[in-house]
């Protein structure tokens, strides 16, 4: 019988919150997120605020480690005990099967070594976007080249340097997911502009031409309420550490039953637990479910924290609430910025997520961050440049100028107070330029 773990029932959803009550919600769990005290905690695009509870699971199994060993035959079977747990916790946020889920290091981990699986021959072809991750377009360009195979490069933006439209998006990379085409990478969210991805009609003509599909989930899984069933991918891969709270150096890998087939993934790099068995005078046979991907080296505290997160998560706080709250906020805070002279968002107000990165005319990103950082105590990020309309002429062949841009990583932590100092802080930024900003103000309990 197949496992399955399923998400709650929607006709059994609790009536939606008043003001009052989701103010009341928010402070009780900030309560839980000593991260969000210390500042406008806008970076869980990078790593999400740690609860309280994880930081006490993982604090439990550190203590019993470090009083009995970690070399007891109970605590190295433990370990297989505790994938499972987190497969089961990943299964249940996805709404999908157990058997087709898996536990892996990273995301780009996940990605590249299911890349590694396909076998390539010289003129085959593999397509993704411009916006994908750098470690995973760097790695896939050295595996296809080992193979003489055709790395195609679809870039979001047109020539101006202005997103494509979902539909010119769309009928630009369709074509080339036909043959020679073998496998497609794309994320659901871009790391860099926090557009949303159209990604089912691509998902969809990869799995009618043959194409293997890898959707890279960073920033989608636990800040979006995806069907993934039914878009499918051949393989999503997604982190802990980010939108689920969790753990760096553990994420989540989701198979489709195609790809589980001869003609899918087969990993040539597999830990102790991808295999079913391992004769020592033969070749190991991999397992038929999703732990094929899996790796070896997990730490048991790691493992309890990830599970805790996505439940805490999960049970305490409420996915779809969780996942609306940070869209209503991301939508407040894109529409005020986008409404202010000089200001630059990098995505198309449809296609905004809960990320919302933006540049403003005559600031450099990283003196974004840090007046950000000093006059509101703002937890952000800048992201590398992508074509920019503010840039200036660029290059002598018409290609726009690129620029670092800031980003921003909306949770439901976040506050409709934060959400207008920042939105504050960035029309007193574009007002001004560097040279022109008013100093900030003097803090008289810090000079006595």
């Amino acid at each position: 019988m197949v496992a399955r773990c399923v998400v709650a029932d929607e006709r059994f959803a609790p009536p939606p919150l008043t003001i009052e009550e989701e103010r009341a919600k928010v402070a009780e769990l900030r309560s839980h997120l000593p991260a969000t005290a210390a500042g406008i905690y806008l970076n869980a695009g990078s790593n999400g605020p740690i609860p309280r509870e994880v930081e006490a699971a993982m604090r439990q199994i550190h203590e019993q480690e470090l009083a009995t060993g970690r070399a007891s035959q109970h605590i190295m079977d433990d370990v297989e005990v505790r994938i499972d747990e987190l497969r089961g916790t990943f299964a249940a946020t996805l709404g999908t099967d157990l058997e087709l889920v898996a536990v892996a290091h990273s995301t780009t981990e996940a990605v590249v070594r299911a890349a590694l699986g396909i076998v390539l021959q010289r003129g085959d072809r593999i397509v993704l976007v411009d916006e994908e991750y750098p470690a995973v377009r760097g790695s896939i360009a050295l595996w296809a080249l080992r193979y003489g195979a055709e790395v195609i490069t679809v870039s979001a933006r047109n020539g101006a340097g202005e997103p494509l439209s979902d539909e010119e998006f769309v009928a630009h990379i369709l074509p080339l997911l036909e043959p020679p085409t073998r496998l497609a990478i794309i994320s659901r969210v871009s790391w860099i502009s926090g557009r949303v991805m159209p990604v089912a009609p691509i998902l969809a003509r990869a799995r009618a031409t043959g194409a293997l599909t890898i959707l890279d989930g960073a920033q989608s899984v636990g800040a979006r309420m995806d069907p993934i069933d039914t878009l499918d991918p051949d393989l999503l891969a997604f982190p802990s550490q980010k939108w689920l709270l969790g753990i760096e150096g553990l994420a989540g890998v989701r198979l489709s039953r195609r790809a589980l087939g001869p003609h899918g993934f087969n990993p040539v790099i597999g830990g102790f637990l991808a295999f079913a068995d391992q004769p020592m005078n033969g070749v190991g046979r991999l397992r038929e479910d999703a732990r094929r991907m899996q790796t070896s080296g997990f730490a048991r505290p790691d493992l309890v924290g990830a599970a805790r997160a996505a439940g805490w998560l999960a049970m305490q706080v409420g996915l779809p609430w969780a996942t609306a709250r940070a869209e209503r906020l991301a939508a407040a805070f894109y529409a005020a910025i986008a409404a202010i002279d000089g200001v630059e968002p990098l995505a198309r107000p449809e296609q905004r997520s809960q990320i919302v990165a933006l540049r403003i005319r005559g600031w450099e990103a990283h003196q974004l961050v840090e007046e950000l950082g000093a006059r509101a105590f703002a937890i952000v990020r800048r992201v590398p440049g992508l074509p920019s309309l503010l840039a200036g002429p660029g290059t002598p062949d018409g290609v726009p100028a690129s620029d670092p841009a800031l980003r921003t990583s909306w949770g439901f932590w976040n506050t409709d107070e934060e959400v207008a100092r920042i939105v504050e802080l960035i029309a007193l930024l574009a007002a001004h330029t560097p040279e022109t900003l008013p100093r900030r103000p003097r803090i008289d309990i810090l000079h006595g």
